[in-house]
């Protein structure tokens, strides 16, 4: 088959699964559909992982010129990771074999599949999670209430038991007042009427009643004043905690992510799953199938391109060594031919030498 037989989606699928479109055109129909088919699962993936990441990034950051190229930058990971687990599976000869180099690239499909699925969980289950995170807001604004109502209680009761003591204070001395006006005008204890010794004595311990209790009015309105400003302080840290709490009804995404396991467990799992079977899926074919025609011609390629190198090695060494013996035959011309020159010229020099002796002693015998 020539690859212009396969339509540009099909090449573009092919390539999307890591297979090489050269090699598995040489392949039947049913392997180029198989791969096809991986292709297929990992581009959509990618395309999941691509709207997962825009709906979480746009929970983040407000603008879409953001979200966007880091969307598209995450869906690239995926599509990439996904292509080179694919593609570096290679089908052994053995099944126990293919599982234990399997399982790494299975464990690094399934943590993918989670973080793809949790965006898309929050967002299927975004009005539950809202309203749930609602509900347990007010639940803790509630608590509040709680935290402080023993503290609260306690002052209350403090302020109550002083102004009650007092109430009866006041009661007693407006009783020693009766007594007094009523012994002055003779109509109660001795009858006589006017300041007689039993009207002055009433008076007195009056008088020094009432001053008791203006004394202990003066403690009171300090202890009150004291109860009134823990009050306030015990009030104002109620309604601080509060608006904290109501400032955080906005709740962010990965507050969201946390809610999710409460409002929506089972179909959250179930979802989780759907995507790890989708991210699996084409690992898990690769994986359950036995070795095919292109994995023989992929084999057989390598093979090819092993043997080539080794020979091409195995010629560069060769070369390697004849251009060392050669290297080692031109040091000993070198060598030889240095020595001999040496040689004549030493012998050029003692026969000079021995030509000027001669010179010498002609010279002197003719003399």
């Amino acid at each position: 088959m020539g690859t212009n037989e396969v339509s540009f989606l099909g090449r573009f699928f092919l390539r999307c699964s890591g297979a090489s479109v050269e090699i598995i055109n040489r392949c039947p129909e049913f392997e180029r559909i198989k791969y096809t088919s991986i292709g297929v699962t990992i581009f959509f993936t990618a395309l999941l992982a691509f709207i997962s990441s825009f709906y979480g990034l746009s929970q983040i950051f407000s603008s879409y010129f953001i979200v966007l190229p880091l969307a598209v930058f995450w869906g690239l990971i995926i599509f990439n990771l996904d292509r080179y687990i694919v593609q570096s599976h290679r089908a052994g000869d053995s099944k126990y074999q293919n599982l234990i180099i399997s399982v790494p690239r299975l464990i690094l499909a399934i943590l993918v599949a989670i973080i793809i699925s949790k965006p898309l969980e929050v967002k299927l289950f975004e009005d539950e999670i809202n309203a749930y995170l609602v509900q347990e807001n007010i639940d803790r604004i509630s608590t509040i209430d709680k935290k402080y109502k023993s503290d609260l209680l306690r002052l209350s009761e403090q302020k109550a038991g002083y102004e009650s003591a007092f109430e009866e204070k006041l009661k007693l001395r407006e009783k020693y007042y009766d007594d007094y006006r009523c012994e002055c005008n003779g109509t109660c204890g001795t009858g006589l009427r006017g300041r007689g010794r039993e009207c002055e004595e009433r008076k007195v311990k009056y008088d020094l009643f009432s001053a008791e209790v203006e004394l202990e009015r003066k403690k009171m309105d300090d202890l009150l004043g004291r109860i009134l400003q823990k009050e306030t302080e015990l009030w104002n840290r109620v309604n601080s905690e509060k608006e904290t709490l109501q400032a955080a009804t906005n709740m962010g995404f990965f507050d969201k992510v946390g809610a999710l396991g409460e409002v929506g467990n089972m179909a959250s799992v179930f979802i989780m799953m759907i995507f790890i079977l989708i991210e699996t899926a084409p690992l898990l074919t690769k994986l359950l199938s036995k070795k095919g025609p292109y994995d023989n011609l992929i084999m057989q390629t390598e093979f090819e391109f092993e043997t080539n190198f080794l020979k091409v090695k195995d010629f560069n060494l060769n070369q390697r060594e004849k251009n060392r013996e050669l290297n080692k035959i031109s040091t000993d011309l070198e060598k030889k031919s240095m020595e001999s020159e040496l040689k004549n010229s030493m012998r050029e020099k003692a026969l000079k030498r021995y030509e000027d002796i001669r010179k010498d002693q002609d010279s002197f015998s003719s003399n």
